[in-house]
């Protein structure tokens, strides 16, 4: 009889162990990814990858975005740019205008990408209407998406990104998943500087040329005038942005540098003379 009962309890355990078992998971799925402090592994289909040192913000924001932009089977086409540039620059230290020649000295035929334009569209200006925070998620998707949108297939400029630690760390990501997919790129970051005093006298040099043009607006009724923001008219203003954008920038650059070339260009001087230094700077890039 205790033979019995015994059986009968064994019997019990087996079916509730069977009905609460958990099941088994699907190959690529975020459950599967196995978080142990800061590294973190996955499996994706075709190819895994180490992540370790990418925060767990920055896996998030990745895979979100990729499994939005692979579509519901996983099997999205696309052509990866041949070339990235990664491009930075201090306010005032003449990014818009020296880009050209970085595009030249790597045959970069398209325009570049940027950023701020990116968040000036209408889906942003929406989310920016409700008092929505614009964070790396959103900007992430943004710039990826146009970049493996196939138009950049000979090479890319992305101006203002990465901008955060969150947003490089997502550089990383794509890279690696770049090469998951059998596809070759070169990615590199290019930083313009200047020191503070000389970014804050540009930028009030950028208002009080703007202000003059927009009274000659005004006058002759020809012309459209130019935004002027805080920050080309106080100093204070001025001052802080700067701060802010090294910050930002140099936490952005200490990732992306472990991974991949960072090249930091004087920017203090005149157009030819950073021209050149932009020269000397890549004379032994093949």
């Amino acid at each position: 009889m205790a033979t019995c009962q015994k059986l009968y309890r064994c019997a019990l355990c087996f079916t509730f162990l069977a009905f609460h078992a958990p099941l088994p998971l699907a190959a690529g799925t975020i459950a599967e990814k196995k978080i142990m402090g800061n590294s973190i592994t996955c499996s994706s289909g075709a190819a895994s990858c180490d992540r370790t040192g990418i925060s767990k913000g920055a896996c998030e924001i990745f895979d979100k975005f990729w499994r939005e932009f692979n579509g519901p089977r996983g099997e999205k086409k696309f052509t990866a740019p041949k070339i990235v540039i990664w491009l930075n620059g201090a306010p005032g230290a003449g990014k818009g205008t020296n880009t050209r020649h970085v595009a030249d000295r790597f045959g970069i035929k398209r325009k570049a990408i940027v950023t701020s334009d990116l968040l000036n569209s209408e889906e942003f200006k929406k989310l920016k209407e409700q008092g929505k925070l614009i964070d790396d998620a959103a900007v992430t998707k943004a710039v990826f998406t146009k970049l493996l949108s196939g138009a950049y297939s000979g090479g890319a400029i992305v101006d203002g990104f990465p901008r955060t630690a969150q947003q490089a760390e997502c550089v990383k990501l794509l890279y690696d998943k770049i090469l998951s997919r059998n596809q070759q790129s070169e990615f590199r970051m290019v930083l313009f500087e200047v020191p503070q005093n000389v970014s804050v006298d540009r930028q009030l040099g950028r208002g009080r040329e703007a202000t003059r043009f927009n009274e000659e607006v005004k006058k002759t009724g020809k012309g459209k005038p130019i935004a002027v923001r805080k920050t080309d008219v106080d100093p204070g203003a001025a001052r802080m942005r700067y701060r802010t954008y090294v910050e930002q920038t140099e936490h952005a650059g200490d990732v992306m540098k472990q991974f991949f070339p960072c090249h930091r260009i004087d920017a203090n001087g005149s157009l030819d003379q950073v021209k050149d230094n932009i020269t000397a700077t890549f004379k032994h890039v093949k």
